[in-house]
């Protein structure tokens, strides 16, 4: 969730970057079946970016808030979900001091959005909000980049197709704030054929698992664990020698702003 989503950007994630957003989709879908066979079929999607996600929740039935601070990432979440537009609502707002319209059942983030935060007070932020955007005792998931994926170095990647390249490359680790830059660059064929180019820089913050686990309590809410992305109903204890974890909560069934 950064504003240097540009909107070429918005192409080339739609394009390269879809398969883990429709993985840990189907996983959240199955997941929330699981814990909450009854309860009320909403979702908030918190860094939906072009709606991958949301889409998946629509089609079983879900009534959808989207939210996220892109403008070119919602133009293609609003054009992806137009055929259920009568059950979602996006909404362009910062993750970290946001309220919706209704409180849902169900709330999550993909692709390490609190990663993306810039801060463990940012962190909060976000948690509080999306505690007040939650009914009582409706549940919390989000994945989180852990301090060993993010300073675990990556080979730079290269992708192409007919209308979309892209180049992406992680810049150094700052080891006295755990942050670490992704470098974007790429082009996009115009409707005449050439090459737009565009660039973008995402920077990441990695936080220690503790802490995270910590924001919660504090934000009010309870339950929480961490898992790993392929099996979210069972916790794990060596989360901090994963690259990234799946992190879920639930909220307290008495309202507490902590």
């Amino acid at each position: 969730m950064t504003p240097e989503y540009v909107e070429d950007f918005a192409t080339a994630y739609d394009r390269f970057w879809a398969p883990y957003p429709l993985r840990m989709g189907a996983a959240w879908l199955a997941f929330h079946a699981r814990v909450a066979p009854d309860a009320q079929r909403s979702l908030l999607d918190v860094g939906c970016g072009t709606g991958i996600v949301a889409e998946q929740f629509c089609a079983a039935g879900y009534e959808v808030v989207g939210l996220d601070v892109s403008a070119a990432m919602l133009a293609r979440a609003r054009e992806r979900l137009a055929p259920a537009a009568d059950r979602v609502t996006l909404l362009r707002a910062d993750a970290t001091n946001f309220a919706i319209p209704r409180p849902v059942a169900f709330a999550l983030s993909t692709y390490d959005i609190p990663n993306h935060l810039g801060g463990l007070d940012r962190v909060r932020g976000y948690l509080r909000s999306v505690h007040r955007a939650v009914l009582p005792g409706g549940w919390l998931g989000f994945d989180l980049c852990t301090l060993r994926g993010l300073r675990s170095d990556l080979a730079p990647v290269s992708r192409d197709d007919d209308t979309v390249s892209v180049a992406v490359n992680r810049g150094p680790l700052d080891p006295a704030t755990d942050r670490r830059p992704l470098h974007v660059s790429g082009t996009v064929r115009d409707a005449a054929g050439g090459h737009v180019p565009f660039k973008t820089t995402i920077t990441n913050t990695a936080y220690p698992i503790a802490d995270i686990l910590a924001a919660l309590a504090d934000t009010g809410w309870t339950d929480a664990y961490v898992a790993a992305l392929d099996d979210l109903g069972t916790p794990v204890h060596d989360g901090e020698q994963r690259d990234r974890v799946a992190v879920i909560a639930r909220r307290r069934d008495h309202p507490h702003e902590g």
